[in-house]
């Protein structure tokens, strides 16, 4: 039995559907502490949690709590949720690039960079003071920037980092739909950053089913599959892919938005938050699950059973290179299939780039690593270095002013 896991972020009001899927996988743990600041919110989402249980007859405790050394006492699992800033610091992501004629994303390009600056002095601070009171715990970042979370943790903590995002089971899933199969069935060759991904072929039995699969998807679909990169080449691509290589037509898109991602989650919130005063509520309400987060049920929660399996499984993760991906750094995070067991994560050995991927693979993980060395050091030079070299930067004008902005409404201190 897993004696408890801790959830950084535990006041959002997503953390119900994590509840369910650990009560619908029949997650062996005795108490989940969420972990928030002082106030209200963290009190109505734990209460609404355990009711659920309660409901459930799931025999595990939910623990509202505000400090964090006494949250992962005891904890073998952090699942790091935080989200540096709110909902108002993801709307500056993703609306304040395109004012500079670039891409707004909370997790790539220049919202990715200004993101990262604020994120990761809070991600240090939490895994420093994790690693003193729990050196052995196992932490499971969900925070994006993703890549460049697990990079900097990997590169600056000792602790066990490990990324866990929802797009390629999503893919993977939609792949083994098409072929009528389940997914458990699919041998998935896949390679890629942190929601920039490829499929390069999928077997079953032994055998390729990349063929049958590009076949069915030659045509212009409404699922989420870009038919045009995959006839450009004959590979398959996750959705954040796409940033680059349909920049022109995203970015009109963004100009032209009256409102953005941001503003609907932030309006939601508030109305769940409504919704979980009711002392009497005992189901997940149907507005919380608009946003359809299935990442708990389709990622986290089956990790954490793969890491309490005595039989290893694979699944794509954000992880450390190593020799994994031979042409990017070892110290570099990338996303890659891993054999994940109760004896730990082993990243499969996928070999080189495609060579049409490799100069944008490398401008990505050059942009990030400046990106952490920023934050490191409080340094305006490599910050504004990171901007320049990513892919989805047009220029160093746009760099700087982007960056004068991002230091002056967020209060960054760099010098």
């Amino acid at each position: 039995m897993i004696q408890r896991l801790a959830v950084l972020g535990g006041s959002s009001v997503y953390i119900p559907e994590f509840i369910l899927s650990i009560i619908s996988r029949n997650l062996n743990v005795k108490e989940i502490a969420l972990v928030g600041r002082p106030g209200s919110k963290l009190i109505l989402v734990a209460d609404f949690c355990q009711r659920l249980l309660d409901k459930s007859g799931f025999p595990a405790t939910v623990i509202a709590e505000t400090d964090l050394e006494n949250a992962v006492c005891g904890a073998k699992y952090l699942i790091n949720h935080i989200r540096v800033g709110g909902m108002g610091a993801r709307l500056r992501d993703e609306k304040l690039p395109p004012k500079h004629g670039m891409i707004g994303d909370e997790c790539l390009g220049a919202g990715g960079v200004a993101n990262a600056l604020r994120t990761l002095p809070v991600v240090f601070d939490y895994a420093e003071r994790v690693e003193r009171i729990a050196p052995d715990i196992t932490f499971i970042n969900m925070t994006h920037p993703m890549g460049i979370v697990v990079e900097a943790l990997s590169k600056y903590s000792k602790l066990r980092v490990v990324g866990a995002g929802e797009w390629p089971v999503a893919y993977i899933k939609k792949l083994a739909a098409l072929l009528h199969r389940d997914p458990s069935e699919l041998w998935v060759d896949y390679i890629g950053l942190s929601r920039m991904g490829w499929i390069q072929d999928i077997r079953i039995g032994g055998r390729s089913c990349m063929p049958q699969i590009l076949e069915r998807l030659e045509h212009p679909r409404d699922d989420g599959f870009d038919t045009e990169l995959i006839g450009l080449f004959r590979m398959i691509p996750t959705h954040a892919t796409s940033l680059y290589f349909h920049q022109d037509e995203i970015l009109k898109r963004q100009k032209t938005r009256t409102r953005f991602r941001a503003d609907v989650l932030c309006e939601a919130e508030k109305r769940i938050l409504k919704l979980y005063e009711d002392e009497h509520l005992t189901e997940v309400p149907e507005l919380a699950r608009e946003r359809n987060p299935v990442w708990y049920e389709d990622t986290i929660v089956p990790l954490i059973q793969a890491l309490e399996s005595k039989t290893a499984h694979a699944v794509i993760l954000c992880v450390r290179n190593g020799t994994s991906i031979r042409d990017l750094p070892e110290d570099s995070s990338v996303e890659i299939p891993v054999s994940v067991s109760e004896k730990g994560l082993k990243p499969r050995k996928v070999g080189s780039c495609p060579r049409f991927l490799k100069g944008l693979f490398v401008s990505v993980k050059e942009s990030d690593r400046l990106a952490v060395e920023a934050v490191r050091h409080k340094s305006y030079e490599c910050a504004l270095q990171a901007l320049a070299v990513n892919p989805l930067v047009p220029s160093l004008k746009a760099a700087k002013k982007f960056l004068e902005c991002v230091v002056k409404e967020e209060g960054i201190e760099l010098h």
